[in-house]
Formats: C-alpha cells, structure tokens, sequence
C-alpha cells in the first residue's frame, strides 16, 4: 500500500499503526459479538466510527502541523543536499561504515 499510494513512511507507521490499529478496533467491534462467539455486550458502530475518528483527527493535525512547517522553516533540503542524503547533510553520518568520511 505505502509504494501504491507514494507513502513516504521508513519506519512503516501508517501500516503498523495506522492499518492494523484501525483493523483491531473494527475487528473488536465484528468479533466480540455472541453470534461469532464473543462475549457480547459489544456494541459495533463506536468501533467503526471511532478508528475513522482517529484517523480524522490524526490527519488534520499532521497537515496543521506540516503546512506551519512547510512556510516557516521548509521542508526539504537543497539539491545539493539533497543528492548527498540527509545523513551526510544533515547528520553527517553515513548508513554504511566503509563509506565514513574523515570529518
């Protein structure tokens, strides 16, 4: 889902919980009723409408946040920068130890 849609997660946040924090809520609400052996006393509604909730408010606040982010400071590096990547830019570390610049 992160390539299809272009989603720019490295630590895959949106899929672990984002996805499977809004299936288990949902599936709560599916599987705790008697008639697929539950408990019971599960209402389902909340337990749809709360996960989009979530996600609603999890949305909003993330674009509030970027777009003040976006026009105060930005969000992107330089092209030069942006070609060396951001551990040696920013960080000024390498991933890879064999490729550790003498600083």
């Amino acid at each position: 889902m992160q390539n299809r849609w272009k989603i720019d997660d490295v630590l895959g946040v949106w899929p672990l919980d984002g996805l499977c924090g809004a299936w288990g809520g949902i599936a709560a609400g599916i599987f705790g009723q008697k008639a697929l052996g539950g408990a019971g006393g599960i209402a389902f509604m909340p337990h749809l409408l709360m996960p989009g909730m979530a996600i609603a408010v999890a949305l909003a606040g993330s674009f509030i946040i970027y777009s003040v982010l976006k026009s105060t400071i930005g969000l992107r590096l330089d092209r030069e920068e942006e070609f060396d990547g951001a551990d040696l830019s920013v960080h000024r570390i390498t991933a890879t130890p064999e490729r550790e610049p003498n600083w």
